[in-house]
């Protein structure tokens, strides 16, 4: 392709600016939404997905076989502690948080003439400092009111229900591991809201060595989620944790066995992925096809002339491909200068699509989980390559039918025109 065919091509696209705009119009809109839908769908599903290996699934779950579809006390893993030292070597292991999950009943423990009602509760016996770490179940607690032994702190939701506040006594009802009746008066350290909604609405949270008193379960826990290095890795992850002798009758799970639904929302989000390109690539075809096809018609006789003097016609098709490929160019660049300036905006003040329906909620809550309505958009390098590859194929395409047609005139014929 030399020089004088893309110097020719970029002067002929201003030979009608109107049409000439409306086509880079046309195929910036596309890019543009293809930038900015894409990439609050990819903002949205990173925070549902760091949510979800975050505070309550981790990547991969250990558990009794059982104690998924019963939640029974008595159904928990034995020497946790050795468990524990065994995955913490593993290079693929970053985090590791055993916990003990039992239903309960709360009430406050303090004196009253009017008996206190209980409220249906659930202990969560954990690792005090390791959960208050990014992801955790108490991310970002300070030290300051993390239970110390003996005390809890307890959900915003259940704390409001039951009438209680900091420094007040709780009285915990429950049963333990060999069926016997248990209860226990516990001071309140403090009233935590948690990204995880179980904890926000029923949850008493306590140490691990507490519950474990509590519930008679020394060295035991019901179940240990494991965090690797990447969350796309938990494959990896759960066959090396699968190789541990102690774990070989315990159900292991990733994060995508644990919660299947979510798996299949991201299979559709690729298909939505499609149909923005697909948009992209109507938008482009539509635009450049129009403009050549125009184009050729009109400059039938200059085309004759260039064949007369001895031009060969794929000069001609040429002309005519690189005219489009410009035009498309030109609208991808404005498409996506105009869409990575909103995403950026958008990056810093995000945006809360339920707005869109009317509603003023800033969060839903699936599977104990509470996840923001609000999104920070994240762009990534290919939402704005495919835009690019689309409208590169289309601009060759669409304009392909045109420009043959014109390397094909009767040079005679077409002065004459």
């Amino acid at each position: 392709m030399s020089f004088v065919t893309l110097r020719m091509g970029w002067r002929n696209l201003g030979r009608n600016r109107k049409r000439t705009l409306l086509a880079i119009g046309a195929i910036a809109l596309g890019q543009l939404t293809l930038i900015i839908v894409n990439s609050l769908m990819e903002g949205f599903f990173q925070d549902v997905l760091e949510t979800i290996t975050g505070p309550m699934v981790g990547h991969v779950q250990v558990q009794h076989a059982g104690w998924r579809e019963e939640r029974a006390v008595d159904l928990y893993l034995d020497h946790v502690s050795d468990i524990r030292r065994g995955l913490e070597a593993m290079p693929e292991v970053r985090r590791v948080s055993p916990r003990i999950v039992s239903f309960a009943l709360a009430a406050s423990g303090e004196k009253s003439d009017t008996p206190a009602e209980a409220e249906p509760a659930v202990i969560a016996g954990l690792d005090i400092v390791g959960e208050t770490e990014k992801g955790g179940m108490l991310e970002g607690l300070d030290a300051a009111r993390q239970p110390a032994s003996g005390e809890v702190v307890v959900g915003a939701v259940l704390a409001t229900r039951m009438g209680v506040v900091p420094g007040q006594l709780l009285a915990v009802i429950g049963q333990d591991a060999d069926g016997f009746p248990v209860s226990e008066l516990f001071p309140i350290k403090a009233i935590i809201n948690s990204k995880v909604d179980l904890i926000k609405t029923m949850g008493i949270v306590m140490s691990m060595e507490d519950a474990g008193k509590l519930l008679i379960m020394p060295d035991q826990a019901h179940e240990i989620t494991v965090y690797g290095h990447d969350f796309q890795e938990a494959d990896a992850l759960k066959a090396a944790i699968g190789t541990i002798p102690a774990l070989r009758e315990a159900s292991i799970q990733t994060w995508r066995e644990a919660v299947p639904q979510i798996v299949q929302i991201i299979k559709v989000k690729s298909w939505f992925d499609f149909i923005f390109v697909s948009i992209v690539f109507i938008a482009a075809a539509a635009g450049i096809a129009n403009t050549a096809m125009m184009s050729t018609f009109e400059r039938k006789h200059e085309f004759g002339m260039l064949l007369a003097i001895g031009s060969r016609p794929r000069r001609i098709v040429g002309m005519v491909v690189v005219e489009s490929v410009i035009l498309g160019l030109i609208g991808i660049l404005a498409g996506t200068l105009i869409g990575v300036v909103l995403v950026l905006i958008l990056s810093k003040t995000g945006f809360n699509y339920a707005l869109l329906g009317g509603g003023e909620a800033d969060s839903i809550t699936y599977r104990d989980i509470t996840i923001s309505f609000v999104i920070y958009p994240y762009l990534r390098f290919k939402h704005v390559f495919y835009g690019l590859i689309a409208v590169t194929l289309t601009s060759v395409l669409a304009s392909l039918w045109p420009a043959l047609l014109a390397a094909r005139l009767e040079p005679a014929e077409a002065m004459h025109t």
